[in-house]
């Protein structure tokens, strides 16, 4: 198992990048919405799951109140490259079915600049 960490990175002037490692869940939450606020200006986050082995429905949570604010004011958030566990929870939500889970980070990165879709989760 992989010990959760973080990695960003600036994409371009106006998206930027996280990359999941190890399990998302109430014990680490509370990091990756603080890495999700900290450019108020950034209206594209594209968020690699490809490293995450699990995520509960406190991470869950934490993406869909960013995606919310970022929506708010014409930004997006896409999650790309989930790994089978992970994308089963997220269908599990709905969140496969609103536009929000690529297979990877250049459609994530393409779909981040069309506009946000409303988020159903289940």
């Amino acid at each position: 198992m992989l010990p959760f960490r973080l990695v960003e990175r600036e994409i371009n002037g106006e998206a930027r990048e996280l990359l999941v490692e190890g399990e998302l869940d109430l014990a680490v939450a509370e990091q990756l919405r603080a890495a999700l606020e900290e450019d108020p200006s950034c209206n594209q986050i594209l968020i690699g799951l490809e490293n995450c082995e699990f995520i509960d429905s406190t991470g869950i949570a934490v993406i869909v109140q960013a995606h919310s604010r970022l929506a708010e004011r014409g930004g997006r958030i896409a999650l790309y490259a989930p790994t089978r566990q992970v994308r089963r929870i997220l269908s599990v939500t709905g969140l496969t079915e609103n536009g929000l889970v690529f297979e990877s980070a250049t459609e994530a990165l393409a779909a981040s600049t069309s506009t946000a879709p409303a988020l159903d989760a289940r």
